[in-house]
């Protein structure tokens, strides 16, 4: 099968191997404070810094999924007056989530809605279009947003004054994105993406500035309180039993993959392929009609209902995985994962697919 869906999508071809020798090397039989571990992850760490260029005074941790590290970040970081920018499901959702269980200090009551303010924009629509408060003391949006192909340029986040704790969900993004994370102070994401991995693990990425904000709130009532999870780190282990397939995995995968910068190449120059064959068509377009704001690893077209229902239907019997239409665009549009574990024939494949039938 041809699996083009946005996350889980298909993984690296090296999982087959690294699987086996995970069993084999007995590492998924040690215990998370053993030095078998404890090396692992600290290779790892520094493996992903390297090769995801994350700079060396930035600290990374690991958790089950990227929306539990929504909710370290509402619980541990977010303070103050805290404004969401968001132009689909995801950053909805995580508005939404953060509205109904706002950071808390021990003790302290609050409004829900006190404090928390969401924009919607529009996926034609730059951030640097945005209405951003520069008086909020913190700043969440989605770079890449998996429901609808809509992408925030590195750039647009020199917007953001130096004052605001900047929030990043890069979960469509980390992998297959270059990402300048030296214009941000918390990334988060997952490994059912771009980076080609099974699901189930999540990813916190931290800035020094983003540190001490934790460290001025104290925010230790939740088990997965962000100084709790920063104190076992700094000692290569973990609050709690981790995913240690999912570690060993990645440790593998980052020792053998290209940097980011020569895999962003790559997806970038594909997506321009692919968006410049879709602009040959009739029947399908794509969503984004804003050059500047379309997404290099997520593509979302659209269509007449009946056409997409076609597609879609004919794509199954033809062994080919696409993404549905999310959210608002549920019904009119499909998406298509551009992940670099991808490779090059199978878009061969789709679109012949997708020109044939119309």
């Amino acid at each position: 099968m041809l699996n083009f869906y946005p996350g889980p999508s298909k993984i690296y071809p090296q999982i087959e191997n690294l699987l086996s020798d995970a069993y084999l090397s007995g590492i998924l039989e040690r215990n998370h404070r053993s030095d078998a571990f404890m090396n692992l992850l600290d290779e790892t760490i520094r493996l992903l810094k390297e090769k995801m260029n994350i700079p060396n005074e930035y600290e990374v941790f690991f958790t089950s999924s990227a929306t539990e590290c929504w909710e370290i970040v509402a619980q541990s970081f977010l303070h103050g007056n805290v404004q969401f920018a968001y132009n689909g499901a995801f950053g909805k959702k995580w508005f939404k989530y953060v509205v109904v269980n706002p950071s808390q200090k021990s003790g302290e009551k609050t409004n829900p809605k006190e404090g928390i303010r969401g924009s919607r924009f529009f996926i034609d629509q730059i951030l640097s279009e945005v209405d951003i408060d520069k008086t909020y003391d913190c700043f969440c949006v989605v770079q890449n947003e998996t429901s609808n192909g809509t992408s925030i340029a590195n750039s647009e986040f020199d917007t953001l004054p130096n004052s605001i704790l900047s929030c990043i969900d890069v979960t469509s993004s980390l992998g297959g994105q270059f990402i300048d994370f030296t214009k941000g102070d918390i990334y988060l994401a997952s490994s059912q993406k771009c980076l080609g991995m099974p699901s189930g693990l999540g990813i916190l990425i931290v800035s020094p500035k983003a540190i001490q904000v934790a460290k001025k709130r104290n925010e230790r009532n939740h088990y997965n309180s962000f100084l709790f999870i920063r104190e076992n780190f700094k000692k290569y282990q973990t609050h709690y039993t981790p995913n240690i397939l999912a570690i060993y995995l990645l440790n593998g995968l980052m020792k053998v993959i290209e940097n980011i910068e020569q895999v962003n190449e790559k997806i970038e120059q594909r997506a321009f392929d692919f968006y410049s064959f879709i602009e040959t068509l009739n029947h399908i377009k794509p969503l984004v009609t804003n050059e500047l704001t379309r997404s290099s690893t997520v593509i979302c077209l659209k269509a007449d209902e009946k056409i997409v229902q076609m597609i879609k239907t004919k794509a199954q019997e033809n062994e080919i995985l696409l993404g549905n239409g999310y959210g608002e665009w549920k019904n009119n549009t499909f998406r298509i994962a551009n992940f670099p574990a991808i490779p090059d024939q199978d878009y061969d494949e789709l679109k012949i697919f997708l020109s044939q039938n119309r």
